[in-house]
């Protein structure tokens, strides 16, 4: 099983992160895209590395031509020799339309056109005369007029998928799904991993031919009681966004989303926590001791190609989450297995 982890936080220490989950024998790390752009952290991990996949995990889609971010993607692919991923999101409507000033309009087969506009640009760089003309995009004039070395390999394309049309087109055009923190291994198993294989059929693909990534959260202490109270209060966070409930809905949990809705209002992390019941934290998150987590997390690999690891980041504070981090690469780099 292959074990990525992501990496984030000040630029002058994405460099030294990136090489110490190399050294750890992590077979990839992954760029968050929340403060800063996941291209740039992806660029600084990819120089300070020689062996590592890099990806980005994910980089938002919408804010950005897609023809600018195939050329980005190819760039950091011939920069890394090979190693670069891209993730690619949608995010929330609030979050394109109030942060990024674009238009929120039909996500999923938006991303999936987004994507089909990558893969024709990197075809006109292999030197084919291909245009691409669909609903959201139209892209007429790919091509670089034979001013770039055609590259090697196309660099592959993962989707965030939470909800079954979004599965569905990442099984048809994408290479990989990355699963949110929430998607928990029966969501993955019972929702997710049948929508990408259903797309993968109507596409006349393989399901091998698409990765799928889980990321659970997780969170390593010895004292069992902050580790639980950490991953339930981001359990609580990420479960007050309209599109994560059906996540909750598949566990039997929707109820608890108005008063986690007015408790984050009120900014009651204590309320948030006590809303997060012992057994949808276990089903979502793991949380516990070294050596505890890394048995709980055995259940992801049954569904998943790979698991992402990372810790909670709504609550704790710098030197907690660092210190999480740092218990993360010891745990589940291949040089502590």
């Amino acid at each position: 099983m292959d074990h990525g982890i992501g990496i984030g936080g000040p630029m002058p220490m994405i460099g030294p992160m990136a090489q110490m989950v190399e050294a750890a024998g992590f077979e990839s790390c992954w760029a968050a895209e929340t403060t800063n752009s996941a291209f740039v952290t992806a660029q600084i991990a990819i120089q300070a590395t020689s062996k590592i996949k890099v990806g980005t995990a994910i980089a938002l889609a919408f804010p950005r031509s897609p023809t600018i971010t195939a050329m980005e993607a190819m760039d950091l692919d011939e920069l890394s020799g090979g190693r670069f991923l891209i993730g690619l999101g949608t995010q929330v409507k609030r979050i394109n339309e109030a942060r990024f000033s674009v238009r929120f309009e039909h996500p999923a087969p938006k991303l999936k056109e987004y994507a089909q506009v990558m893969r024709t640009v990197f075809a006109a760089n292999r030197g084919e005369d291909v245009v691409f003309e669909g609903r959201f995009y139209n892209v007429t004039m790919p091509t670089f007029g034979g001013l770039r070395q055609p590259m090697p390999r196309d660099v592959p394309i993962y989707f965030a998928a939470v909800n079954k049309l979004m599965a569905r087109y990442c099984g048809e055009v994408a290479d990989g799904l990355i699963g949110h923190p929430l998607a928990s291994p029966r969501y993955l198993a019972e929702v997710i991993r049948p929508a990408m294989s259903d797309g993968a059929e109507r596409a006349g693909r393989k399901e091998s031919d698409c990765n799928l990534t889980a990321s659970p959260m997780i969170s390593i202490s010895d004292d069992a009681d902050v580790a639980r109270r950490e991953v339930k209060l981001q359990i609580a966070f990420y479960a007050t966004t309209r599109t994560y409930t059906p996540i909750l809905e598949l566990h039997g949990k929707a109820g608890i989303v108005p008063e986690l809705r007015e408790a984050f209002g009120r900014k009651d992390k204590d309320a948030m926590v006590a809303l997060i019941d012992d057994e949808l934290c276990d089903e979502i998150a793991v949380a516990g001791t070294a050596s505890e987590v890394k048995e709980k997390v055995e259940q992801w690999h049954s569904v998943a190609d790979r698991i992402m690891v990372a810790g909670p980041w709504y609550g704790p504070s710098p030197q907690r989450m660092m210190e999480n981090y740092q218990a993360l690469v010891e745990t589940f780099g291949t040089t502590a297995a």
